[in-house]
């Protein structure tokens, strides 16, 4: 395989920025929230971590912040499993989780009838895992989320877009609605703190820069490094690099999975975090979305890159 330091260098990254730049074109931004449908669709940046030689390289908006949005269950869900252990957290979401798409209608038999589908990472699971964190932390659960998500990001700048927050709270029904309809099966006990550190932990601003950063802790087994602190174990950080493989990038992650070929998980505001074990950490933003909700133009280059590097897991 290519040595990573082969790929970081600022012309190579920019000339892959501009072959998929046209991509961006062919997106839509998010809009089922007010401030996610301003944002100019026609931005594209990367980062890439190395974990060898712990350098990390930049081209195109790797320094634009942009809404984490999704990429947040997958810190929520580390956290959660370092304070409970993976056994009881799988065993939470395994009772309590419904697999239904992200634009599907809440409809009572269709959720029943899918409640033995379990993705870990869909909004019922993370709605679970917060509601977790707040039964540990009470009120002080987003700043130990926001700590965590800057400590594992390792970027002290991440921090709660307030403008975002509440237009996410007011205008995402459909998450209020499962919330409630949680509530109502008993899974949820309470909903009114949990949607807001949901909503909260969403609207966390990143870079391209922070997601490789993660990414990095992700493929270094857990172990940070820039400092070589171990903070995920090996069989919790297998573990979520495993659902990262199978469920991270919404209705199609066994589509990228058979193309990329790595641990990814996308978010709605654009972000693309991806690892490749013991090579690299990748963190994209673009925020032209495909009908799926994942990033048109950062899909294809990330693919540009796992080409080149020849990365598989």
């Amino acid at each position: 395989m290519p040595c990573v330091r082969e790929v970081l260098t600022m012309q190579k990254l920019e000339q892959l920025i501009d072959k998929n730049f046209a991509e961006t074109a062919h997106g839509k931004v998010a809009n089922y929230i007010p401030i996610l449908g301003i944002v100019d669709p026609q931005q594209l940046g990367i980062a890439i971590y190395d974990v060898d030689e712990d350098e990390i390289g930049t081209a195109g908006m790797a320094g634009t912040r942009f809404a984490i949005e999704s990429i947040a269950k997958v810190i929520t869900l580390i956290l959660t499993i370092k304070r409970l252990g993976h056994k009881r957290v799988l065993a939470e979401l395994e009772n309590g989780s419904a697999d239904y798409s992200l634009s599907s209608v809440l409809l009572d038999d269709e959720l029943t009838e899918q409640v033995h589908r379990v993705n870990y990472l869909n909004n019922s699971s993370a709605l679970l895992t917060t509601a977790l964190i707040d039964q540990l932390m009470g009120q002080n659960s987003f700043n130990a989320l926001l700590g965590f998500c800057r400590e594992i990001c390792n970027d002290p700048c991440i921090s709660l877009n307030e403008r975002l927050f509440r237009s996410a709270i007011m205008n995402d029904k459909d998450i209020h609605a499962l919330a409630y309809y949680m509530k109502d099966k008993d899974i949820l006990e309470t909903v009114d703190q949990t949607l807001i550190t949901y909503f909260m932990q969403s609207s966390m601003m990143v870079t391209s820069q922070s997601l490789a950063n993660l990414g990095a802790v992700l493929a270094n087994d857990g172990i940070k490094p820039w400092d070589n602190e171990r903070l995920i174990s090996h069989e919790d950080n297998e573990l979520v690099k495993k659902l990262l493989t199978t469920v991270g990038s919404f209705e199609e992650s066994k589509e990228y999975t058979i193309k990329i070929e790595l641990p990814i998980k996308s978010g709605t505001g654009g972000g693309l975090l991806a690892c490749a074990p013991q090579k690299c950490g990748i963190g994209i933003f673009s925020p032209a979305l495909d009908q799926h909700g994942n990033s048109l133009a950062g899909m294809s280059l990330l693919q540009d890159v796992v080409d080149q590097l020849e990365l598989v897991v």
